[in-house]
């Protein structure tokens, strides 16, 4: 069975009993399907199934706001879920890895990417180390940029922990990619003869 989107359900509700949790988590028991469109109504909240299959089935309200974060926080973890056949590999390393063995991660990454894989990077932050973390990715991001880009940008995942992952980019973004590169060297070689022009004229 196709699982409904995450929002308001309005007011079409199939069940007479439902147990409500109100919007700040807290349960407010077993009640009347017309007692939660109430409160709903006085409280201007809306209605969002949360268990269809407990007995009795559990809603919460919630505001606008609510849902629409809630709804972004599961497209985030659905983006970040391996889609099916798609290989996901890890690696996870403590913050204050030593230079050699940080390259070999990063020969690591490369090669998966190469295979188009997605490569979900965790670092621990190390209880001396005041590394920026995210320098860290960006750092890694870049050793692979001519071919990987993030699938979900790096973020704290809990307390000293950090993660990211990275995927293959799809030839419109390599096209893209090299575009810009392109670009900027022309600029860079354009200055180069800029300069050049100019320390001529000055001699």
């Amino acid at each position: 069975k196709k699982q409904a989107a995450f929002g308001s359900v309005g007011r079409r509700i199939p069940y007479r009993i439902l147990h409500v949790i109100n919007q700040d988590g807290e349960s407010l028991g077993n009640m009347h399907r017309a007692e939660a469109l109430r409160l709903m109504d006085q409280h201007d909240l809306k209605l969002v199934l949360l268990r269809e299959n407990a007995e009795p089935p559990v809603y919460r309200l919630m505001t606008g706001q609510q849902i629409h974060e809630e709804q972004l926080k599961r497209a985030e973890k659905k983006k970040a879920s391996p889609k099916p056949g798609m290989v996901q590999k890890e690696l996870s390393f403590s913050s204050a890895i030593a230079k050699n063995d940080l390259e070999t991660k990063m020969k690591q990454i490369a090669q998966w990417i190469e295979k188009k894989y997605h490569v979900k990077v965790t670092i621990r932050q190390a209880k001396d180390s005041n590394t920026d973390m995210f320098m860290l990715f960006d750092q890694i991001l870049e050793t692979v940029s001519e071919k990987a880009t993030y699938l979900s940008k790096p973020k704290v995942t809990r307390e000293g922990v950090s993660s990211c992952i990275l995927r293959h980019m799809s030839d419109k973004e390599l096209k893209a990619y090299q575009k810009m590169e392109n670009q900027k060297s022309s600029t860079v070689r354009k200055d180069e003869n800029e300069d050049l022009k100019s320390s001529e004229l000055h001699q």
